[in-house]
This record gives structure tokens, sequence and C-alpha cells, in this order.
């Protein structure tokens, strides 16, 4: 159903998974039990989708220069390793629960690179320049 709405166009696909990994974080932070578990669980399958057309966005339009482009994003991938430490520090003073709104912040940013940060470049061709 998402897939309809993102009318297979990676930009849009990328902002409607952001929202719904949002919805199910804020639902899995005020829930507990089994609901809460489910929605933590079901994030994971909107990041599969979400890392490929993020991907497919950020080397778009790249020509020659798309295999370093590719290796670059690859190499900055630094939310796995800023995240987690910022996360555990509200961990500590706001309790396990609270520490996800955390993740919060990241969807959002990536929704809005999905809905207006995201803007099709060709790089100027170094003949031409």
């Amino acid at each position: 159903m998402v897939f309809i709405f993102g009318r297979s166009i990676p930009s849009r696909t990328l902002a409607l998974f952001a929202f719904f990994a949002v919805a199910l974080l804020i639902t899995a932070v005020f829930t507990q039990g089994q609901i809460s578990l489910w929605c933590m669980l079901s994030i994971g399958l909107f990041n599969s989708i979400m890392w490929s057309n993020i991907f497919t966005l950020a080397i778009a339009g790249l020509g020659k220069y798309t295999s370093q482009g590719s290796s670059l994003l690859v190499m900055m991938i630094l939310g796995g390793a800023l995240l987690p430490p910022i996360q555990g520090f509200c961990a500590d003073k706001f309790g396990i629960q609270w520490s996800f709104l955390v993740p919060v912040l990241s969807y959002l940013y990536l929704a809005f690179y999905g809905l207006k940060g995201y803007k099709s470049k060709q790089l100027i061709n170094e003949q031409n320049g």
C-alpha cells in the first residue's frame, strides 16, 4: 500500500517510510508489551527499503563520479556511530523507552530529505566546465 502512494519515486517512498518509522517509534514509546515490541521490530522492514532509496538519491547524477560517491557514502555513515551513545545517554537520564525519541529526529530528517532536501542535479562535465 505504501508503495502505491510512493508511486515508485525514491524520494517520495523514502519520506513515506520515514514517517511510518516515526509513527512506529512514537507508538512504541507510548505503549508497552506486545504492541511496543512489534512496533520496534517493524521498523526494520521500513529501514531495509529506506537504505536503498537513500543510496539511489545520493548517487543520482554523479556520472563518472558514481563509484567515488558511492564509496564515500558508505564510509560516511555516521548515524550508526553517533546515535547509539546519544541514545544511551538519554536512556540513562530519561529511561530506555523515552530514549527512542532520539531516532525519531533522524527519521524526521530522512522525511525532510525525501520531500524537500533532495534535489536532482547533474554534475557539470569537466570538458564543458
